[in-house]
């Protein structure tokens, strides 16, 4: 997932917080936003309106793309936000409900198209920037207890790339902000597929678009806009809802991973620690394991090819029938990418430097939600020895 050109990366309810941080520093409120950590802040969302802002409908603002993982297990679920090495703040976000939003909330969100930084939120934000963070949230729970993230996938895999109209002539949404639609509108599942039918769902205007697991207290599905037959909406129900960066009614149907499979690896620990993800510290350490900087780790068994899988000299699934027989390890760090990319986190492990440059990518934040209970964790940039907790009233 993080190999995308640079060029794309630079394109593209009241809550109780407990921390782990004890620098009074830390900790201060400027225009509704509350510092909870460095990349960690706090805000309590006004009226920002019921249609995202036209940034972040259009294909004319800035791109950004990210990976991710997602989890849900009995009355546990969980993310990670996958994304490059960067400045970029996280924002929980907590809304109430009012006359035009059924539902209050709590959620995460990654400024992914402003790129908001410490600097930023200190001096204080703009009203056009505190009313787009909202519509930026990645991940959240909403009162109903419905919870519903968003990763990225390859619209490679299917005849359109990617997907355009869901239904034209109906109000448009763009993909990228369908959870926070979702978080406002939807009490379950049912009501959530309604919103999705009666909404035109435009894709993410780059060859990537995005797929949506939503889960209420009973039921969960994977939402894909699969492009095939003009403009299909695909919900896939699994034993293991497990969801990375690939079209999972493919590979529930095909049983093998699709073409232009990312985080083939991810999937499969994901899989195979599965059942020890019924309890919130069982998911956070689940997610734990799938951590993004282990694409970097040599020693990592299997070494995570899949990550790699647009390096120059490697051939994509187009080329191959089985290319998990040409994506070795030797094979894959024989290329100039990956041993820059390797070499670059080494430096950046033991300096905390880095160059956009270099294209390393992190976990830039992790979410883990108790659904009965709508408490999430939030852990950001890999820090795991913090963690902090915010529930939703």
């Amino acid at each position: 997932m993080k190999k995308l050109t640079f060029s794309m990366l630079m394109l593209m309810a009241v809550l109780t917080v407990s921390c782990s941080d004890s620098d009074e520093e830390n900790h201060w409120a400027k225009n509704g936003v509350t510092k909870i950590a460095d990349y960690l802040y706090e805000y309590e969302a006004g009226d920002y309106g019921t249609e995202a802002p036209a940034i972040a409908l259009t294909d004319d603002g800035p791109i950004q793309m990210f990976g991710c993982s997602a989890v849900r297990n009995g009355n546990f679920y969980g993310r990670n936000l996958d994304f490059n090495i960067n400045e970029i703040c996280e924002f929980v976000v907590r809304t109430k409900a009012t006359a035009t939003r059924k539902h209050a909330s709590i959620g995460v969100a990654n400024t992914c198209f402003h790129n908001i930084t410490n600097d930023m939120v200190k001096r204080g934000l703009p009203d056009s920037l505190l009313n787009y963070i909202p519509w930026m949230t990645m991940d959240g729970i909403n009162d109903a207890g419905l919870v519903c993230n968003i990763n990225v996938v390859n619209a490679a895999d299917t005849k359109d790339c990617p997907h355009d109209h869901t239904n034209k002539g109906a109000p448009q949404i763009m993909v990228m902000n369908l959870v926070r639609a979702l978080l406002d509108n939807c009490g379950n599942i049912e009501e959530a597929k309604t919103f999705i039918k009666n909404h035109d769902i435009r894709p993410i205007p780059t060859t990537w678009d995005g797929h949506i697991m939503i889960a209420d207290p009973n039921e969960t599905v994977i939402v894909e806009f699969t492009g095939e037959k003009g403009a299909e909406v695909k919900y896939t129900v699994q034993d293991k809802m497990i969801m990375t960066n690939f079209y999972n009614y493919q590979f529930a149907r095909d049983g093998k991973f699709p073409k232009h499979a990312c985080g083939m690896e991810r999937y499969d620990i994901l899989e195979k620690n599965y059942a020890g993800s019924n309890s919130m510290e069982g998911m956070w350490n689940l997610l734990r394991m799938v951590r993004y900087t282990q694409t970097y780790d040599v020693n990592v068994n299997p070494f995570w090819c899949s990550e790699y899988y647009d390096t120059p000299k490697i051939p994509t699934y187009d080329d191959y029938e089985d290319p998990l027989q040409y994506w070795t390890k030797e094979k894959v760090l024989a290329e100039a990418k990956p041993q820059k990319e390797v070499a670059a986190y080494a430096e950046y492990a033991k300096t905390g430097k880095y160059n956009l440059e270099d294209g390393l990518w992190f976990t830039t934040h992790n979410s883990t939600y108790d659904i009965a209970k709508k408490i999430i964790w939030v852990t950001v940039r890999e820090k795991y020895d913090k963690r902090y907790s915010f529930q939703l009233k």
